[in-house]
C-alpha cells in the first residue's frame, strides 16, 4: 500500500508543493515578526552554529564536485548564508504562530497565501527538474 502512495505522481507533487509552501509562509511570517518586533527568535549562538555546520557541509560538497578551494569556500558561504536566513526566518514564523499571530492575520489571507505559495513552489520544482534533466542528461 505504501509503494502505491509513493509512486503516485499526483500525491508526490501535492506533498512537495504543500511542504514548500508551508515553509515559504513560515519564512514570510517570520520576516514580518522579526521586522515588527525587532526580537530574534533564536539565540545568536544557535544561528552561528547553523551557519558553521552548513558552511562546512557546503564547502565539502562543492569541493567534492570539482570546485577549487576558494570556489568551494565561496559556494559554502553563499549556501550557508541562504540556509541560515531561511531557517532563522522560518523559526520567526513559528514564533509568530505560537504567539497567536494568525488571529491578527486572518484565515482568508493565510489560505490565499498558501494557494499562491503552492503555485509558486510547483513552478519552482518544475523549473529546477527541467534544468537538472537538461544539465545531467
Amino acid at each position: 500500500m505504501n509503494a502505491e502512495i509513493s509512486d503516485n505522481p499526483f500525491l508526490q507533487a501535492l506533498a512537495v508543493s504543500g511542504t514548500m509552501s508551508i515553509f515559504m509562509i513560515g519564512m514570510a511570517l517570520g520576516v514580518m515578526n522579526i521586522l515588527s518586533s525587532g526580537i530574534s527568535p533564536m539565540p545568536s549562538s544557535v544561528i552561528l552554529l547553523i551557519f558553521a555546520v552548513v558552511f562546512i557541509v557546503g564547502s565539502v560538497f562543492f569541493e567534492k564536485r570539482g570546485a577549487d578551494q576558494i570556489g568551494a569556500l565561496i559556494g559554502g558561504c553563499v549556501v550557508s548564508l541562504a540556509a541560515t536566513i531561511s531557517i532563522f526566518s522560518f523559526f520567526g514564523g513559528v514564533d509568530f504562530v505560537l504567539k497567536d499571530g494568525l488571529s491578527v492575520l486572518g484565515w482568508d489571507r493565510l489560505v490565499s497565501a498558501l494557494a499562491i505559495c503552492m503555485i509558486a513552489s510547483m513552478l519552482l520544482v518544475k523549473l529546477l527538474s527541467y534544468k537538472m534533466q537538461a544539465e545531467y542528461a
